[in-house]
């Protein structure tokens, strides 16, 4: 069944059958190669473990713990392996992914409040940013702690041919995508139309021998990112390598060379350094295109990147542009990256969480656990999972779900 679900060419309403249809094509088209790669420990997840566990998850997310078709989820991680499987298998549960972009210890805990999140998945470092916000946690990868119960073993323990899509397929028109910033004072909201389209736009012709690797250090729990590369960049086939901000253009060069870069995404600091004064030694071959977000270049800095790099595409991505691009009405897969935002003089606004209510299936928050025992000892998890999960998790009063902070 999920095979006829997400079959490769098969119509896509919402974002995550978009992707998981064009993961599915990669996978049947040969050999399982790297999806993501991270660049400090080596590790890499291929397509088909991309797919399975972002199905694996949305099954856990939705059948074990009541994560509702609209619900808020707010996510909050660094770059990692596992975050990808994270963000689509939110959006694949029919979940609104919600990022805060700025690491303000203040803003997760805004941005949970006026999204109306039911539910925040982080790592162990930005879990302390939403204490005392009164929403269920879940951890991104497993913890000492026998009461914390994580993304990673629901990825790892899930069946992903569990996950029916017995719901109502989202209206590109509903919300799937917010993201906070207090820097900018600004609010951005994309459609499953929008997200939809930025994937379709990621989807760019092959080098010419017809094999592509980007070198991302753009944060995926942001505006530009998660549409991007967590689901643009695996839905074009392309293997992207995982790297933390350089320090210096002799880093940046090496990274190229090392991974035999054709794309890099990053941000303008990061990007500008490729066109740097040292010589180029041809470390840079491979190099066909750069993405700059979240902000352009300035005119100086583009015209020195353009001087050295006239061989490189240059795409420069900011929220003024994406603002003037943003067409609901109009959205098509074959549309650029588009964003609406809501600037305001207090920064977070309020009125994401009414699009949200629009959308959701219930207002009521995750169900009890005692509520969901029976569904998570049927098909979504093996026997030893489920074990694990209910001792961790024993069912007693108002017990939730997931660890409350």
């Amino acid at each position: 069944m999920e095979e006829e679900l997400y079959a490769p060419g098969k119509a896509a309403v919402d974002v995550a059958g978009l992707v998981l249809s064009r993961l599915s094509g990669h996978t049947a088209a040969g050999t399982d190669a790297a999806a993501f790669v991270e660049a400090a420990t080596g590790g890499s997840l291929s397509f088909s473990a991309l797919r399975r566990g972002a199905l694996s998850l949305a099954s856990g997310l939705r059948l074990g713990l009541g994560l509702r078709r609209g619900d808020a989820v707010l996510v909050m991680s660094r770059n990692s392996l596992l975050l990808p499987q994270i963000l689509l298998g939110v959006l694949a549960a029919g979940g609104v992914v919600v990022v805060a972009a700025d690491p303000d210890a203040e803003i997760p805990a805004a941005a949970a409040a006026a999204s109306g999140a039911v539910m925040v998945v982080a790592d162990p470092e930005a879990a302390a940013k939403v204490a005392g916000a009164g929403v269920p946690l879940l951890l991104t990868s497993r913890s000492q702690d026998p009461r914390a119960l994580s993304a990673e073993e629901l990825i790892d323990g899930g069946d992903p041919t569990a996950f029916l899509l017995q719901q109502p397929a989202p209206a590109p028109t509903d919300l799937a995508f917010v993201a906070y910033s207090s820097a900018a004072n600004r609010t951005v909201a994309m459609t499953h139309a929008d997200l939809a389209g930025a994937v379709a736009a990621a989807c760019l012709p092959p080098p010419d021998d017809g094999r592509r690797v980007c070198l991302a250090s753009l944060p995926m729990c942001s505006a530009h990112g998660l549409p991007l590369v967590a689901l643009g960049l695996p839905a074009a086939g392309v293997t992207t390598v995982l790297v933390a901000p350089p320090s210096d253009a002799r880093t940046t060069r090496e990274a190229v060379a090392a991974h035999g870069a054709t794309d890099v995404v990053a941000a303008p600091e990061a990007a500008a350094a490729l066109a740097g004064s040292m010589p180029l030694d041809g470390k840079l071959s491979s190099l066909r295109r750069v993405v700059v977000a979240p902000t352009a270049f300035t005119s100086e800095v583009r015209m020195e990147f353009r001087r050295r790099l006239p061989w490189v595409d240059l795409t420069e991505l900011s929220g003024t542009e994406i603002m003037e691009a943003a067409d609901h009405a109009g959205a098509g897969l074959g549309g650029d990256l588009m964003l609406t935002q809501t600037e305001t003089a207090g920064g977070i606004v309020q009125q994401p969480a009414e699009q949200m209510a629009a959308t959701n299936e219930a207002a009521s928050p995750v169900r009890p656990l005692k509520k969901i025992q029976n569904i998570i000892s049927g098909a979504i998890f093996s026997r030893s999972t489920t074990s694990k999960i209910l001792r961790k998790h024993p069912v007693t009063g108002n017990t939730q779900v997931v660890s409350k902070l």
